[in-house]
């Protein structure tokens, strides 16, 4: 059957909607943002650990926020550092979550782990997620690409 001849049959909305379906099946899901790779992103931004916008990272139940318009995740180690890292996992763009009990990086989609340092821990994600430099003065986080 030819395009004109459904779309006449099954009408305009019909088609629409079929088109929409057909076009969800790809590698990756709705409103994923793509990890990002080195050198694709220049970051550079100061966290005050000071500024109550920022006291999860001292809550030791949850240990990390969101920065840089969501592209970074920085956590707050087990070991007391800081760490941060690409915030989207490499499989399929959803944002991972820290975990302070294991020390290390989920995505909630299809339970990728990943450790502190990025590295892939389990699968299906095979790409690590990108890590970033952190430098603590005083109350200051300093994270850079």
């Amino acid at each position: 059957m030819k395009r004109h001849e459904f779309t006449h049959l099954f009408g305009f909305g019909a088609a629409m909607v079929l088109s929409g379906c057909l076009g969800s099946c790809t590698s990756k899901t709705d409103n994923a943002t793509p990890a990002p790779g080195p050198g694709s992103n220049n970051i550079d931004f100061t966290l005050d650990l000071a500024d109550p916008a920022n006291a999860r990272l001292n809550d030791p139940a949850f240990g990390y926020v969101y920065s840089a318009n969501g592209q970074v995740i920085v956590a707050k180690t087990t070991a007391g550092g800081y760490v941060a890292l690409a915030a989207t996992c490499t499989h399929q763009g959803t944002s991972v979550q820290f975990q302070p009990g294991s020390n290390g990086f989920i995505c909630p989609n299809h339970g990728s782990k990943f450790s502190t340092s990025g590295t892939v821990l389990n699968g299906p994600a095979s790409a690590p997620l990108q890590a970033y430099t952190v430098v603590q003065t005083g109350t200051k986080l300093h994270v850079t690409s």
